[in-house]
């Protein structure tokens, strides 16, 4: 996805960044993706990796992703990406169309504690 990447990245430099996939329901999924991350996301350190099954397991202040299914069991504030499986759902998920958009989510949100701390 186009500033996927980028994005990431940033967010990577700035806050305790975890990548986590459910890639344990078929067998090659987990090769395909750990080669897409050392393609595509190289700076990922191997220790900020997860491969799950089912990401309820997974605690932490932000989740973004695709599935509403996902979120529902995440204890941080869900952040939604835009997807064709979701597009037409109501929820009370914050929704994002493009890795942009949740760049300058984070962004403003650095701004909004930096102003806070004085």
């Amino acid at each position: 996805m186009k500033g996927a990447g980028e994005v990431v990245q940033e967010l990577y430099e700035r806050y305790e960044v975890y990548i986590v996939t459910a890639a344990t329901e078929f067998k090659h999924s987990f090769t395909d993706k750990w080669e897409w991350l050392e393609e595509h996301m190289p700076f990922v350190h191997w220790e900020r990796i997860v491969f799950c099954g089912n990401k309820s397991i997974v605690h932490g202040d932000y989740m973004i992703d695709d599935k509403v299914t996902n979120l529902a069991g995440f204890n941080g504030q869900g952040l939604l990406f835009t997807a064709s499986h979701n597009a037409l759902l109501d929820t009370d998920y914050p929704r994002f169309d493009t890795w942009l958009e949740i760049r300058d989510y984070f962004r403003e949100l650095h701004r909004a504690q930096l102003a806070q701390e004085g």
